[in-house]
C-alpha cells in the first residue's frame, strides 16, 4: 500500500510541476530562445522549436541547447533510406525531464566519414541493422542539418492537458486502437497520442 501512495505521488507531482510550468508561460509573448515544445510555430515553411529551424539548425546548435551527452545511431533496412538518430540522454527542458531525438541530415561525405568510424553494428529482430560509431565519428556529425526533432516528455500527457497546452488539433488521426495522430500543421507538429504508453511530440517541415 504504502509503494502505492509513493508512486501516485509521484506521478502526482509530475503532473503539477507540468500544470505549473504552463500557467506560468501559456500567456507569455513568443521569446527569441524557444524554452518550451508548444512555443513551436512555423516561419517561411520551416518549423522552429527551441529556437531551432528544421532543414536548417545543424547538430552543433542542438547540443549548445540539449548539452553533450548524447547516443548517435544509423538505422538501415531494404525498404527505406537510412536515418541516422541523436538521442540525448538526461535531457530537461523548463524543469521537465524529457527525451530528445534529433534526425539528421545524411550527406555522401558523412557517410564516408561514419563508415570509417564504426563502434558497432547490429542486426535487430526487425530486420534493421543498427549501427554506432566512434566519438570521433559523433563529432563528424556537428554540421549535419536537423530533419526533424522529436520530444517525449518524462511524464505522460492527458488529454485535456494537451489542448490546454497546444490548442486543438485541425485534425485527428486514429490509427491502432487507443493510438492517434493529433496534426497541428501550423506549429509543424504531430503528437501521437497513446493511452498506455506515454505522447511522443514530433516536430518537423510539414
Amino acid at each position: 500500500m504504502k509503494e502505492r501512495h509513493i508512486v501516485a505521488y509521484t506521478i502526482l507531482g509530475g503532473f503539477l510541476a507540468f500544470l505549473a510550468i504552463f500557467l506560468f508561460t501559456r500567456d507569455i509573448q513568443m521569446p527569441k530562445n524557444q524554452a518550451m515544445p508548444w512555443q513551436s510555430y512555423v516561419d517561411e515553411h520551416k518549423t522552429v522549436v527551441f529556437n531551432l529551424t528544421m532543414g536548417k539548425s545543424r547538430f552543433i546548435d542542438a547540443a549548445s541547447y540539449f548539452g553533450t551527452e548524447i547516443e548517435a545511431s544509423l538505422f538501415e533496412d531494404e525498404a527505406s533510406e537510412p536515418e541516422l538518430e541523436v538521442f540525448f540522454t538526461g535531457t530537461k527542458i523548463g524543469g521537465i525531464s524529457a527525451k530528445i531525438i534529433l534526425n539528421l541530415v545524411l550527406d555522401n561525405q558523412i557517410i564516408d566519414i561514419l563508415s570509417n568510424n564504426i563502434d558497432e553494428s547490429m542486426r535487430m529482430p526487425s530486420g534493421v541493422t543498427k549501427t554506432t560509431f566512434t566519438a570521433k565519428g559523433e563529432r563528424a556529425m556537428s554540421h549535419l542539418k536537423i530533419r526533424a526533432l522529436t520530444f517525449i516528455p518524462g511524464a505522460n500527457l492527458e488529454e485535456t492537458m494537451i489542448e490546454n497546452l497546444f490548442g486543438k488539433p485541425d485534425t485527428i488521426e486514429l490509427a491502432d486502437e487507443g493510438v492517434s495522430y493529433w496534426h497541428y500543421p501550423q506549429k509543424g507538429l504531430r503528437i501521437i497520442v497513446d493511452a498506455e504508453h506515454k505522447e511522443v511530440l514530433e516536430f518537423y517541415n510539414q
